[in-house]
This record gives C-alpha cells, sequence and structure tokens, in this order.
C-alpha cells in the first residue's frame, strides 16, 4: 500500500518538474512510475526471497524481517527515483545546449 502512495507522489514530482520546464508530462510521469516500481518489484520479488532463503538475511522476528524488507524496497526505489530524475535534468540541459549552438550556427 505505501508503494502505490509513494508511485503517486513520484509521478507528481516528475510531472510537476516537466510541467515547469514545458516537457511532456505524459512521459515524465510514466518514466518516474517506472524508475521507482520496477526496482522495488524486482528487489522484493526476486532479491530478497533468495537473500532469506539462503540466510544472508537472518531475522529474529517477524517484525524485524518486515522492517528490513520494506527499508530494502523502498530505499532502493527511492535511490533509482532520483537517478533517473536527475538523469533526465541532465538530459534537459543537454538539449537545450544543442538547441543553442544549433541556433547561434544558422544566426
Amino acid at each position: 500500500m505505501i508503494e502505490l502512495i509513494i508511485v503517486v507522489l513520484v509521478v507528481r514530482m516528475f510531472t510537476k518538474k516537466a510541467s515547469e520546464k514545458g516537457l511532456n508530462k505524459v512521459v515524465w510521469g510514466i518514466i518516474g512510475a517506472l524508475s521507482y516500481y520496477v526496482p522495488v518489484l524486482l528487489v522484493g520479488f526476486l532479491l530478497l526471497p533468495s537473500l532469506i532463503e539462503s540466510g544472508t538475511l537472518d531475522f529474529s522476528s517477524v517484525g524485524t524481517a518486515v522492517a528490513v524488507s520494506l527499508l530494502i524496497t523502498l530505499g532502493t526505489g527511492v535511490l533509482c527515483c532520483v537517478g533517473a530524475y536527475r538523469i533526465l535534468l541532465s538530459q534537459n540541459s543537454i538539449v537545450k545546449q544543442n538547441e543553442s549552438v544549433i541556433d547561434s550556427t544558422f544566426e
């Protein structure tokens, strides 16, 4: 449940920034949602179960297991989301620089 709330917040953040920069809000929203949710699903369904089964993550109680699993999945999602956000912002500045070079060439 918390993951869906975070996805909604991420999409709002990405679309707001796209709107401020005059870019396609739908594309930025999709990239934001996928950059958060795909890593969360991969870690939650592929990585964590194998780490728990192999004994790498040994938990003394169920509450500890849930808390650590939640922190690992959410942390991974947030890190990937921040990375995608920074990449999109840097790509936008590269495009703006190229446009200014092209404009000055043809003046």
